[in-house]
C-alpha cells in the first residue's frame, strides 16, 4: 500500500559526473613511513643533530594539501592494503589481523572500479593479497604465476597491468637477487633481469615507463596507478653508489630527460642506477651524521633515512614527468603510508630499525602493531594544482577505505552500496560540505608497546592484545588487551590531544562508555576467523524514535554497474510502503527494523537484482559483487538487543520484474519471512 508521495528534482551533488577532463589518479603507498619520517611534518622541527631532510616532500606538501587527521585501517600492512582495495574498515574486511599474503576476496576494487569508469589502470610494487599454496612461505619459490597459483593477482582484481612483488615475504628484499626473489610482469618472474635493481628506483622507472607508454598510445584517456613502494620496510638496504656525489646520489634531472630511467636492454641494467655496487650509497646528508651524544648515527638510523630520502627523490622525479607530459595540473597524487614506523630487522636482516633515534614516530605515541596514533595516523599529503589548494590543510578525520567513494566521485561514478567510505572531495577542493565518515580499527597481536622513554609512561611495554578503536566526533575510543565487550575506553580528543596524554573517559562533556560500546557494535561484522571478545555483545537498539509503521522508498534514475551508494543523489520520488515493495532501477528502503526478544538472529535476503543491506552502519547482507539474481545471501549470526533498529536496503531491481524479500530467523525460531508489522519509518521523515 502507498502512503503518501513526494517529488523531488534528481541532481547530482558534485561536479566530476559529466566532466569530460577526468584527473588522471596516482595513490602511492610507502611500507611502514612514519608521521615523522617527512621534514615538513616533523623532522624540521627537531633540535639537535639528530634529523634529515625531505626536501621534495617538503616541497610536494606546499603544493598541496596535508590531511593532518588521516587513518591507515590498521597498523600493520596487510589489513590496511585490504580496506584501502575493496574500500571496507576493518569492522567488515574479510582480511584481518596479520594475514600475511591471504586472499582478496573477488568484490569491488580500487582497480575494477575505476576500470569500470574508463580508467587505464595499473598496480607496481608491493601486492601482498594475492592468496594461492605460496603464501607464508618463507623461503623463496620463483617461477612463472597463474591463476590458480595467484587466484587474487592484480591482473585479476582489476588492474590492467602488474609489476611487482606479489607475496608479502618477497618484499622484505630491497634488490630482488639478493634473497633470489620472485618479482612479476603480471604472471612472469623477471627477476633474472634485475641485478643491481634497488626497488625503490625499479618501481619509480616503471611506474614513468608505464605513464609514458598510455600517454603516447592514448592520452585521452585518464589513468590510475596504484603505486606501492616497499621502502622504508626492514631490511635496511639502500641504493647502489652508481649516481653518488657530494650532494646526494639520484640521477641528475628527473621526469622524460633525467632522473631515474628504464632500460629496454635489460642486458646493460634494467634500470640506469643498476650499477656500481649495491647497498653502499649512503645518501651523503646522513653518511657521516653526528649525533647529540657527539657520535655517530648508528647505521640503522643512517640507513633508515637514506631509504626515506629515495623515495623522496622519485617523488620529484615522478612529479616532473607529469610536468614534460603536461599532464600535471589533471593528476591528483596521494602519497601516504599502510601504517606507522617499524622496529623490526626483516628477512633481509641487515640491522634493526630503532625509530627512537630519530624519532620517526613524531609527535605521536605508539608505532608499527599500535592502535596508538603513531601506529595508525599516517603522513599523507595530497598534490592536485588545478583543484587543490597549495599550501592547504585538512583535520577532517578520514580513513583508508574512503579513498574508493573519493575516487568514484571523481570519476563520474558512484561508490559501490559494499563500501564504508564518504567522498573526500570537498575536502580536498573546498566545495560543499564535507560527510563525516567512520573511523574504525580492529586488530589482534601478541605483543607490547615499546619501553621508549619518549612515550607516556604508563604506555611503555603495555601489551597490545585485542585492540579497538573509533572515532566519535574530535573524540577518539581505545581499548588494548580487550577482554570483554566490557572492556572500559580511553578517551582523548586527539585534536588537541594528539599524543593521547590525557584519558578524559568519564568526563561530562565526552561520549560515555555505553556509546563507545554501541558505536563499535553499530559498526562492524563478526568474522569467524578473526574472533573478538566482543563479538558476544548485543547490538543496542535506538531509543527516543516517534516512529510510524512502514518503510520510505526513494528511487533513483541513472544506470548502475553494481548497487550503489546514493550519497551523491537525491531521489525522484519518496514514497511510504507497508514492506519492501520493489520497482524497476536503483531505490532504497530506509527505516527501522522492530526486534521482538533479544538474542542471535540470521538473515536471509533474495533479489531479482543486487542489493545489500545494513543494520546501523554493519553490513548485513551482501547480495552484490558475486550474488546470482534469485538466489538467497545469508547473513550469519548477528546478536541484536530488542528494539528499534535502523534499516537501509539499496536494491538494483531487475529492469522487467523486481522483487525483494527479506526473512529472519530469531532465537528459538524457524527462517520466515519477516512480518511487515516489524517495519517502521521515523516521522516526518517526508516533508
Amino acid at each position: 500500500m502507498l502512503k503518501q508521495i513526494v517529488i523531488f528534482f534528481w541532481f547530482v551533488s558534485n561536479s566530476w559526473l559529466f566532466a569530460t577532463d577526468r584527473p588522471n589518479i596516482i595513490f602511492v603507498l610507502c611500507d611502514d613511513l612514519g608521521a615523522g619520517d617527512i621534514g615538513v611534518l616533523w623532522q624540521n622541527q627537531r633540535e639537535g643533530k639528530q634529523k634529515f631532510s625531505t626536501p621534495n616532500l617538503d616541497r610536494f606538501a606546499r603544493e598541496g594539501m596535508i590531511l593532518s587527521r588521516h587513518y591507515s585501517s590498521a597498523p600493520v600492512c596487510v589489513p590496511t592494503r585490504a580496506s584501502l582495495l575493496t574500500g571496507q574498515h576493518q569492522g567488515h574486511s574479510a582480511i584481518r589481523n596479520i594475514a600475511f599474503d591471504a586472499e582478496l576476496p573477488n568484490t569491488h576494487t580500487l582497480g575494477s572500479v575505476l576500470q569500470t569508469a574508463g580508467y587505464a589502470t595499473a598496480a607496481i610494487g608491493k601486492w601482498g593479497v594475492q592468496g594461492g599454496p605460496y603464501k607464508l612461505v618463507i623461503e623463496s619459490v620463483r617461477g612463472d604465476r597463474s591463476p590458480e597459483t595467484e587466484p587474487s593477482h592484480p591482473l585479476l582484481r582489476g588492474f590492467d597491468y602488474f609489476y611487482g612483488y606479489t607475496a608479502h615475504r618477497d618484499a622484505h628484499y630491497h634488490y630482488p637477487q639478493v634473497g633470489n626473489r620472485p618479482l612479476y610482469d603480471g604472471f612472469v618472474d623477471v627477476a633474472d633481469r634485475l641485478a643491481k635493481c634497488y626497488s625503490t628506483d625499479l618501481f619509480t622507472a616503471r611506474a614513468k615507463k608505464w605513464i609514458v607508454d598510455h600517454c603516447n598510445k592514448n592520452s585521452r584517456q585518464p589513468f590510475f596507478i596504484y603505486l606501492c613502494y616497499t621502502a622504508p620496510h626492514a631490511g635496511l638496504r639502500i641504493p647502489t653508489d652508481s649516481h653518488l656525489t657530494e650532494e646526494g646520489n639520484y640521477p641528475k634531472g628527473g621526469g622524460l630527460g633525467g632522473g631515474i630511467k628504464w632500460n629496454e636492454d635489460y642486458s646493460i641494467g634494467q634500470i640506469n642506477t643498476a650499477k656500481g655496487t649495491i647497498d653502499s650509497g649512503m645518501h651523503p646528508e646522513v653518511a657521516n651524521a653526528i649525533g647529540d651524544d657527539e657520535q655517530p648515527w648508528p647505521d640503522n638510523a643512517r640507513r633508515h633515512a637514506t631509504m626515506v630520502r629515495r623515495i623522496d627523490d622519485g617523488m620529484a622525479d615522478l612529479v616532473q614527468l607529469l610536468k614534460d607530459l603536461k599532464i600535471d595540473d589533471n593528476t591528483l597524487i596521494v602519497f601516504t603510508s599502510d601504517n606507522g614506523t617499524l622496529s623490526e630487522s626483516g628477512l633481509d636482516d641487515v640491522g634493526k630499525y630503532e625509530p627512537d633515534y630519530l624519532d620517526t614516530f613524531g609527535r605521536f605515541d605508539g608505532i608499527k602493531l599500535d592502535m596508538w596514533e603513531g601506529g595508525v595516523r599516517v603522513p599523507t599529503l595530497v598534490r592536485w594544482p588545478s583543484r587543490v589548494k597549495a599550501g592547504s590543510e585538512s583535520d577532517t578525520a578520514s580513513q583508508f577505505h574512503d579513498w574508493m567513494a573519493t575516487f568514484c566521485d571523481i570519476a563520474g561514478i558512484q561508490a559501490p552500496a559494499v563500501s564504508d567510505g564518504v567522498s573526500l572531495v570537498s575536502s580536498l577542493v573546498g566545495e560543499g560540505k564535507q560527510l563525516q565518515g567512520i573511523v574504525y580499527s580492529e586488530m589482534r597481536i601478541g605483543s607490547k608497546t615499546p619501553d621508549f622513554s619518549e612515550f607516556q609512561a604508563n604506555r611503555r611495554g603495555r601489551s597490545r592484545g585485542q585492540m579497538q578503536s573509533v572515532l566519535i566526533g574530535d573524540y577518539k575510543g581505545i581499548r588494548v588487551n580487550i577482554e570483554s565487550h566490557q572492556s572500559v575506553f580511553e578517551v582523548y580528543n586527539t585534536v588537541n590531544d594528539p599524543k593521547e596524554t590525557t584519558n578524559l573517559a568519564g568526563k561530562s562533556y565526552v561520549p560515555t562508555q555505553q556509546q563507545f560500546q554501541a558505536a563499535v557494535l553499530r559498526s562492524r561484522r563478526i568474522d569467524p576467523l578473526a574472533p573478538r571478545p566482543y563479538d558476544d555483545g548485543l547490538i543496542p537498539a535506538v531509543t527516543e524514535i516517534d516512529a510510524q509503521s512502514g518503510l520510505i522508498r526513494a528511487n533513483y534514475p541513472g544506470d548502475f554497474n553494481w548497487t550503489p551508494q546514493f550519497d551523491q543523489l537525491k531521489a525522484t520520488e519518496q514514497t511510504v510502503v507497508d514492506e519492501l515493495v520493489a520497482i524497476p532501477g536503483a531505490q532504497q528502503f530506509v527505516g527501522f527494523l522492530r526486534v521482538p526478544k533479544s538474542g542471535v538472529y540470521h538473515f536471509s535476503l533474495t533479489a531479482n537484482g543486487k542489493a545489500v543491506v545494513r543494520l546501523h552502519n554493519a553490513l548485513l547482507i551482501d547480495a552484490d559483487s558475486q550474488y546470482t539474481a534469485g538466489s538467497s545471501a545469508h547473513s550469519g549470526a548477528i546478536a541484536l538487543e530488542a528494539g528499534l533498529h535502523p534499516l537501509r536496503i539499496n536494491y538494483l531491481a531487475s529492469p522487467k520484474t523486481p522483487q525483494l524479500s527479506l526473512e529472519w530467523q530469531g532465537p528459538g525460531g524457524n527462517m520466515r519471512a519477516i512480518p511487515k508489522t516489524q517495519f517502521y519509518n521515523k516521522k516526518r521523515t517526508i516533508k
